[in-house]
């Protein structure tokens, strides 16, 4: 009979702290919409401004701007290339093999483009002649361009053979028909300031 009146004891004890906890809360509902004045001991808050006290001026330091200094780079404007297609000519029939194109022909060039230097041969100093044989097909377009004679640098050598396949020519002509031939074209590439 203890443990039952124990048993009882504890959950009346744990009822009545739910019933006060429900009642706290619904009271502080209450008071914060306004519905029930708080009690008088409870003095309401009041707010009170403070001036910031000021701040001791500090100077902003001096940011230095940092001097630039302009490099001298010697960049030379190289005029283009020289180029010569020598005189010399002969013909092949109009559907002729590169081999029985008409060699040492002396053909016009009717559209040229300029080989450019190549950047990384003028800053290397490389400069030279190089010597092409180009089969100009019977539309005056070139249709294999060769090193004759290298200028000494492969860069300067392609550069020449790269705008060299972009020319036109007025075609070779034998017994009053346009034909393949064969033509010489020498390209010199030189630096301004070099001598020679």
């Amino acid at each position: 009979m203890h443990a039952v009146t124990n048993e009882n004891l504890a959950r009346g004890s744990r009822m009545l702290l739910v019933v006060a906890l429900h009642i706290a809360a619904l009271y502080a509902i209450a008071t914060s919409l306004g519905v029930v004045r708080p009690p008088s001991i409870i003095q309401p808050l009041q707010a009170t401004i403070i001036e910031a006290t000021k701040q001791p001026h500090v100077a902003q330091p001096l940011l230095a701007k940092p001097q630039l200094q302009q490099l001298n780079v010697d960049v030379q404007d190289t005029p283009p290339p020289e180029v010569d297609v020598p005189v010399d000519t002969t013909v092949a029939p109009p559907d002729a093999s590169p081999n029985e194109a008409i060699s040492d022909a002396n053909l016009q060039v009717t559209r040229r483009v300029e080989p450019s230097y190549p950047p990384a041969s003028r800053r290397a100093g490389e400069q030279g002649t190089a010597v092409f044989s180009v089969l100009v097909d019977p539309s005056g377009h070139p249709q294999q361009v060769k090193v004759q004679t290298s200028s000494g640098f492969e860069r300067l050598d392609q550069a020449a053979m790269e705008a060299i396949r972009h020319w036109v020519f007025n075609p070779a002509v034998r017994d009053s028909q346009k034909v393949a031939a064969w033509t010489s074209v020498r390209v010199k590439f030189q630096l301004q300031n070099a001598q020679g």
